[in-house]
């Protein structure tokens, strides 16, 4: 769900001059909403899982630890590892980071997702037919307003989540983010069809989560360009002052004559910033 809804909001930057005043849809608001909403599905029994996966969900969601560690006790080995997995994505929504932590010491792995059970048929169906009923839904090219809240219905669909570096990054919690980073999450990792996690924290403006993922290893380069086309100025100077290199950020763009530097002008960035995001030839190969 939140990788759906930055890529949206990166595509908006990229097709439109940004106001002075635009910020990014913040993740973060996201984050409780879904949490919330989430728990009051579980309680409904709406989700298509048996009633004691439902529990489950809401005592993660509430933090009640004890609860949780003793469900998942309670369960085969399969069903355990299976739903500790969920739960510690679902902690991470939640931001409890002591939770997480029990959960990957009780063997959840950091680097994997987890999955988020469907919501039973009949009534998602009826859900997604209500929202399409807004007379600002437009399948070919929804309104970003009228996007967020279909993503909001279609947030369960059944698919893996996380994983849990990602979602604390997303969501903006410093001590959860500091839980999975102590366990040894990647920040290297680049997932072949998605952003990475620290262009994700980029756009969503968070210097201390930037600042984080670049001490254990993130590659700045990578947040350039979402940076640039931010507009933020800030951000821009961190990645730069950290090593970032404008010709490896121009191998995202893949658009002739396009650089991070027509970019970052074209987003209002300072003159002494672009500058320093001109692509000089001798480097290109990286």
């Amino acid at each position: 769900m939140l990788l759906r809804i930055a890529l949206l909001m990166f595509g908006l930057l990229l097709a439109k001059p940004a106001a002075a005043d635009q910020k990014p849809f913040p993740p973060t608001l996201i984050c409780p909403y879904q949490t919330s909403l989430m728990r009051k599905l579980a309680l409904q029994g709406v989700f298509d899982a048996p009633p004691a996966i439902n529990t489950l969900m809401v005592n993660v969601i509430d933090g009640k630890l004890p609860q949780v560690s003793q469900q998942l006790r309670a369960m085969n080995k399969a069903d355990a590892t299976r739903w500790r997995q969920s739960a510690l994505i679902i902690a991470t929504y939640a931001r409890h980071s002591a939770m997480v932590d029990s959960l990957l010491n009780d063997g959840a792995v950091v680097n994997d997702e987890g999955s988020i059970p469907s919501l039973k048929r009949r009534f998602h169906d009826q859900v997604v037919a209500d929202v399409k009923k807004d007379p600002k839904w437009d399948s070919t090219n929804p309104e970003p307003e009228t996007g967020f809240k279909l993503d909001e219905v279609l947030m369960f669909p059944g698919l893996s989540d996380g994983p849990a570096l990602r979602t604390a990054a997303m969501c903006g919690d410093v001590a959860t983010l500091d839980v999975v980073l102590n366990h040894h999450a990647n920040v290297k990792a680049h997932p072949p069809k998605s952003v990475d996690v620290l262009s994700l924290s980029v756009l969503q403006g968070n210097a201390a989560i930037v600042q984080r993922l670049l001490e254990y290893g993130a590659d700045p380069s990578r947040g350039l360009l979402t940076a640039a086309v931010s507009g933020d100025a800030a951000m821009t100077q961190l990645l730069l002052d950290h090593g970032a290199e404008p010709c490896r950020a121009n191998l995202t763009i893949r658009k002739p004559g396009v650089t991070v530097a027509i970019l970052g002008r074209d987003k209002g960035l300072p003159d002494s910033i672009v500058k320093r995001l001109v692509c000089l030839t001798a480097t290109a190969t990286h």
